[in-house]
């Protein structure tokens, strides 16, 4: 039996450099030009690994380095959430820190066994910029396709580059992290050039450019041309946002409602719930009334109503209902807010609009409310793989859910007032697209509400149960991408803190502070509908990115063997 060392499974150095410069790179810390050369450590590992199985122990390193460093919060949901002891929590952790990027664990040992079979005598300028772009390539597909719970990539980073990351309303957050694997191919290339040349003595090239030379012009052109993309695109919706069709002015509650106030709430204690909705009455009262301009609308975050509405099961619940309702008539205000709802013996995570004048349904109905149930349900948050069969897991997990699915993408229309400005506006209605939290990190699904019609984005939102540090941070940052791909303003509702307008070109405009109580009262700008690539084609880049990686780098393995 063979032995095995504790060299040979402990963390090469430099791959913990890697992990350090990737999580440095994203919030709360916001450094992303390191993303520029954070993997150039880890490619040395690779190419000095002496089978694809020692470049897999590397490639998990990373992924549980990258995890403690990014993801340490998951340890808080375990515990405040699933109520685990912080020891389990703890453990937890540590194991989603090995499955938490996957990509990893399969770009690491096919790295080593594609150059380990690429003979050093053809590794020319060509082939290695055919090599690189490929590779770049089959890592955006891969890191594209495998589940990830958080749908996170390392082109996230930029969502502070305010030019750079207008290219991802060509292919989105994956064309970016192509450009980033392609540039980090390229320096790795050209450090391993020098170390070469160095171990040779050779000090100098003779005049002749070194192999990595047509890597390095196509990684500075790609990477040249999305900034000189991005920076014509962010100069013409400058003037776009600053001319818009029209404004909604709206008052975003973050009543800073704690989970154990939810909680009890949820559970049914008179005095929590009646604490909740009365915080959340008295904020949007105060919205009403200060200000400048009155709110078209007032938006409360994701499950902020502490019970089923209009489906009561209590005496208390019927009074907390006409409660929510009265207050809709007597200020004559539309009122979108979270809660839950209850069908055909199914509970939905749900988004309630309450006008105070009953609407026109697309079905031609008329009613005074509009209702969305959430589609995309959280893995262990929401729902279960067979909880509603397996007795066993309902007694283990009570506090986790199982809810319904909703039909899918929607657009609300909400009528809105008239204007000081234009009193005779009576046929004002704002068509939005409302997503409930985890639905803002998935392309295709805010695509498709824009494509039916949408002028805004709605996203309601609960950070509350992840803490104060780094996930809020982080989750504002993957939905940002969803405004600069369509091109639509995003109303961002959230219990505990980030709430926020977006703009169309992904800029914060306005954002509350983390466990705090604020009225973000904010006019938002409806802009002409923009094209986009990512409209027209969806979230094409990946697929794409995976089939052209895996056969341009198949063809430079059959070619070697000729």
């Amino acid at each position: 039996m063979r032995k095995v060392s504790l060299r040979q499974i402990a963390p090469d150095w430099r791959t913990i450099v890697s992990a350090l410069l990737i999580v440095l790179s994203f919030p709360p810390f916001d450094l992303y030009f390191l993303i520029w050369f954070a993997l150039v450590p880890w490619f040395f590992v690779l190419h000095g690994a002496s089978t694809p199985r020692r470049a897999l122990v590397q490639g998990l390193w990373l992924s549980f380095l990258m995890t403690l460093g990014g993801f340490s919060w998951v340890a808080f949901v375990l515990h405040q959430f699933a109520g685990l002891p912080w020891a389990v929590a703890i453990i937890g952790l540590l194991l989603f820190g090995l499955i938490c990027q996957p990509q990893f664990l399969i770009f690491a040992p096919a790295f080593t066994f594609f150059h380990k079979r690429l003979d050093a005598s053809r590794r020319t300028g060509p082939t290695m910029l055919a090599a690189g772009a490929f590779f770049a390539l089959t890592y955006s597909g891969v890191d594209w396709i495998l589940p990830k719970l958080f749908v996170d990539t390392l082109g996230h980073s930029f969502y502070q580059a305010h030019r750079l990351r207008q290219a991802a309303d060509i292919g989105g957050a994956h064309l970016l992290t192509f450009i980033v694997l392609l540039v980090n191919y390229a320096i790795w290339w050209l450090a391993l050039n020098f170390q070469q040349t160095r171990r040779r003595g050779v000090w100098q090239f003779g005049g002749a450019l070194p192999p990595a030379t047509p890597l390095l012009i196509v990684a500075a052109i790609a990477s040249g041309s999305a900034w000189i993309y991005g920076s014509t695109r962010y100069s013409a919706l400058q003037g776009i946002i600053q001319n818009p069709v029209e404004k909604l002015q709206a008052a975003v509650i973050q009543g800073n409602i704690g989970d154990i106030e939810k909680l009890a709430s949820e559970k049914g204690i008179r005095s929590a719930a009646e604490k909740v909705v009365g915080t959340l009455l008295g904020m949007s009262d105060h919205a009403l009334s200060t200000g400048d301009r009155k709110p078209d609308v007032v938006i409360w975050p994701e499950t902020s109503y502490p019970s089923t509405f209009r489906t009561p099961q209590t005496p208390d619940e019927l009074a907390r209902d006409q409660l929510v309702e009265r207050f809709v008539q007597e200020r004559q205000i539309p009122l979108l807010f979270g809660g839950y709802d209850r069908m055909g013996g199914e509970d939905f995570n749900s988004l309630f609009f309450l006008h105070p004048q009953p609407v026109q349904l697309e079905k031609g109905e008329t009613s005074d409310q509009q209702v969305y149930h959430k589609n995309i349900l959280l893995l262990f948050g929401e729902y279960i793989p067979g909880m509603e069969h397996i007795q066993f897991l309902k007694d283990l997990f009570p506090q986790i859910g199982n809810f319904g699915r909703g039909e899918g993408p929607e657009v609300f229309n909400v009528p809105l007032a008239p204007t000081p400005e234009h009193p005779d506006r009576t046929d004002r209605v704002l068509k939005t697209g409302p997503i409930i939290c985890y639905e803002a990190l998935f392309p295709n699904y805010v695509i498709d509400a824009a494509r039916m019609g949408s002028q805004m984005i709605l996203n309601i939102t609960n950070d509350s149960w992840f803490g104060p540090y780094q996930e809020p941070q982080l989750h504002l940052s993957l939905v940002i991408f969803r405004s600069i791909e369509t091109r639509l303003p995003q109303l961002r509702s959230t219990n505990t803190g980030i709430s926020a307008l977006i703009l169309p070109d992904g800029t914060i405009s306005h954002q509350t502070r983390i466990g705090e109580p604020e009225i973000m009262n904010v006019s938002v700008p409806l802009i002409a509908p923009v094209s986009t690539l990512m409209l027209k084609w969806g979230d094409w880049f990946g697929p794409h990115a995976l089939a052209l990686g895996l056969l341009g780098s198949a063809f430079l393995l059959w070619r070697r063997k000729e």
